[in-house]
């Protein structure tokens, strides 16, 4: 039941890591949360975990076909009428040198990142146009500001995904839609945490970051929850890295080859 003034939050890859701890933050925040994720067990699990804390719907979402995009999207409107929130989390990641980088590996890797958060805007900005009002916020990433060698495709993605939230941001501000982003820095999460657990890498990266540690999934998901909420209403098109001032760091530093 949608109680009156309550938002209507959706969030895509919401099962793991940092999409799990914005659906918990947005849960905290008082918003109705409904998540995408291609595993059902795992969408099952989150919602037993997390529903003490407020209403919270899993559904099965794979952000790469427009079919389910589009299933989704209608089945959160037709139960609760409207969506005044969308976080695209969804992301994967293959590294591999860019001479050897396979194209179906090039080609999964953005139509998940990329182009599942167009799928998710577009279905999604229908709706937040005729309603006239909507809050849009995109992950993005450190590889969208600099970028660190085997990730072709990765931070082509999410380099695109920068410029993608600032188009929106541009056509549909006139229907009272803010669009946004959140670069996160080395953030701990189950798909970072084989590449940060390599010492002499682990190290480089602790030295670059100002406040010498990894980010949490919850610091991130704090500044997710503060761009979509009505506190940020006079900002649109921004790009905020929650690195621990890694991009403010020396430019000397220089990452590892593999």
């Amino acid at each position: 039941m949608v109680e009156e003034q309550q938002k209507i939050a959706v969030v895509t890859g919401g099962s793991r890591g940092i999409g799990k701890a914005v659906v918990k933050r947005l849960l905290q925040a008082g918003h109705l949360v409904v998540f995408g994720s291609r595993t059902e067990a795992d969408s099952k699990q989150t919602v037993t975990e997390l529903s003490s804390i407020g209403e919270v719907h899993g559904l099965v979402l794979d952000v790469s076909e427009r079919k389910s995009v589009q299933q989704f999207v209608d089945e959160v409107i037709d139960r609760f009428g409207r969506i005044d929130i969308l976080v695209n989390c969804a992301g994967i990641n293959i590294r591999i040198p860019a001479e050897d980088y396979q194209e179906e590996d090039w080609e999964k890797v953005l139509n998940i990142n990329l182009s599942g958060a167009y799928r998710m805007c577009q279905e999604v900005g229908k709706q937040m146009i005729q309603q006239q009002s909507g809050k849009i916020l995109n992950i993005t990433s450190m590889q969208s500001h600099i970028v660190t060698p085997n990730q072709s495709a990765y931070a082509s993605a999410k380099g695109g995904l920068v410029q993608y939230t600032k188009l929106l941001a541009v056509e549909w501000g006139k229907h009272n839609i803010q669009v946004n982003a959140v670069s996160p820095g080395f953030i701990e999460t189950e798909m970072t945490r084989r590449t940060l657990e390599e010492p002499d890498y682990r190290q480089k990266l602790l030295n670059q970051t100002a406040q010498q540690r990894f980010g949490t999934p919850e610091e991130v998901a704090e500044a997710v929850e503060f761009l979509v909420s009505e506190r940020a209403s006079f900002i649109t098109g921004h790009i905020l890295a929650v690195d621990g001032g890694f991009l403010a760091g020396h430019p000397s530093f220089v990452p590892p080859q593999s």
